[in-house]
């Protein structure tokens, strides 16, 4: 389901070095060289553990070192202040009760010279370093994510077989990246708190934050969140531990101005903003403009945004009547009128990927009142789904559905992955919970009867 399996990597060469014998310091005065030196890896990272030594002075801390033996291929890696950077040289400095030290950033490969050594009062140890080769990246199968009533992370297959696992038991504003691993604010909002994909103990992403509870990552695992102080959009870039902002919206939303956001598998950021009257869209890779109606009727008040990495913006107006509609309109690039994409008014659930937007819609559909205790007819209409629409690069395109039943009104939107595989949550008529619905249509599968909410595919 996901990437949890390091893959271990053999050293093609184990070197010590140091100073020569007629002038190194007396073997006491210094720690002696580290153990077991190993390391294991994935293509894009390297973990570098190692055992203290059978001899020598005190260790008072570890000088980390990783070096591309290739120059002209360095790796990049944003890291604490505490690293140095030349060439695509790494270096970190560890307390004395460090074991391991992991870099990020690297590339599939690429060979790379990790070196550890003790440092003492009075000078260092000798150097033991270790040639390794970052393996090929590996394909990587996506995984459903969603929060379960009690607030808990559940990671679901996307293929609609195999058991869930509950990943973190306090998830709310939780993002996940492609390795598996979920990232959830902590209770102050001031720090980001992984909890890895192989399990284990949580331990801190990066703090000093100005959080709202609301994480979002790409298909590369950056995260981004929108500062609760200057309303900006901030990245966390992967491997990094100082944020950047994305996207200044120019302060916090204030007033009517009603903001949702959404960020694309290739990490292009959409913000959609404003009020009934003056709704706008903003975004990275997105050229900011109001946004209007075909015609001159008035807009209705945004609800939601969901975005593909071609540059169109779905987005969600509810109806400023009672009627109780909830309507999805494309946004193509370098326009600012809305065009109509719904083939009639429904019940709904959306979800776009990196290649277009999907649409569930009921047969029929009827105005709010009609649901009202005072009606004497009610709402009996078909709120089957017979079909799912698919708006991408190639145009418009539908597919028949069966099994599903739409549930209440709104944005409902939900998640889909990479394959075009759509995931919803029904919360209420006959069809209840979690289900998927293929990408070439056919029967929908429910893979809870649970209820789940804030969906999302990684």
């Amino acid at each position: 389901m996901y990437r949890a399996l390091l893959i271990a990597a053999t050293a093609a060469a184990l070197v010590i070095g140091g100073a020569a014998p007629a002038t190194a310091s007396p073997p006491s005065s210094v720690p002696g060289a580290p153990t077991s030196v190993r390391v294991t890896g994935t293509a894009d990272h390297a973990v570098v553990s190692w055992h203290g030594p059978r001899s020598g002075a005190r260790v008072t801390g570890w000088k980390v070192v990783l070096a591309p033996v290739h120059r002209a291929h360095s790796a990049h890696r944003a890291h604490s202040a505490h690293s140095a950077h030349h060439g695509g040289t790494q270096t970190d400095r560890l307390p004395a009760r460090a074991r391991s030290d992991r870099f990020d950033g690297l590339r599939a490969q690429r060979t790379y010279r990790l070196s550890v050594r003790a440092l003492g009062h009075r000078g260092a140890g000798r150097v033991v370093s270790v040639r390794w080769t970052a393996p090929d990246a590996q394909p990587v199968a996506q995984s459903l994510y969603a929060l379960d009533a009690s607030g808990a992370v559940v990671r679901f297959p996307t293929s609609g077989a195999g058991t869930p696992t509950t990943v973190t038991a306090d998830g709310t504003g939780y993002a996940a990246d492609p390795a598996g691993s979920v990232y959830t604010p902590s209770a102050d909002l001031t720090t980001i708190v992984e909890h890895p994909a192989g399990g284990g103990a949580a331990r801190t992403r990066a703090s000093g934050l100005h959080l709202t509870a609301d994480l979002r990552s790409d298909g590369t695992g950056n995260l981004y969140w929108a500062d609760a102080v200057s309303g900006a959009i901030e990245q966390l870039p992967v491997g990094a531990r100082a944020a950047r902002t994305v996207l200044d919206l120019g302060g916090p939303a204030v007033g009517p101005d009603q903001r949702f956001w959404t960020v694309t598998p290739g990490g292009r950021v959409v913000v959609l903003g404003g009020s009934t009257t003056s709704p706008y869209v903003k975004g990275t890779g997105v050229a900011a403009r109001s946004v209007t109606m075909p015609g001159s009727n008035g807009v209705g008040y945004p609800a939601a945004v969901l975005a593909d990495d071609h540059g169109d913006v779905f987005v969600d107006i509810r109806s400023p009547g009672a009627a109780g509609s909830w309507v999805w309109y494309e946004l193509r690039p370098g326009e600012s009128a809305l065009t109509g994409i719904e083939p009639r008014l429904a019940f709904e659930y959306a979800a776009a990927n990196a290649d277009g937007f999907s649409l569930l819609q009921s047969a029929g559909w009827c105005a709010a009142p009609a649901e009202y205790p005072i009606s004497h007819t009610g709402c009996n209409v078909d709120r089957s789904v017979p079909e799912k629409l698919v708006v991408g690069p190639g145009g418009t395109s539908t597919t028949p559905v069966s099994g599903l039943t739409a549930g209440s009104r709104g944005p409902n939107t939900g998640a889909a992955d990479a394959h075009g595989d759509v995931f919803v949550d029904v919360d209420s008529g006959p069809t209840p919970g979690l289900w998927r619905v293929p990408a070439e249509g056919g029967a929908a599968r429910q893979l809870s009867a649970a209820q789940y909410s804030r969906l999302s595919v990684s």
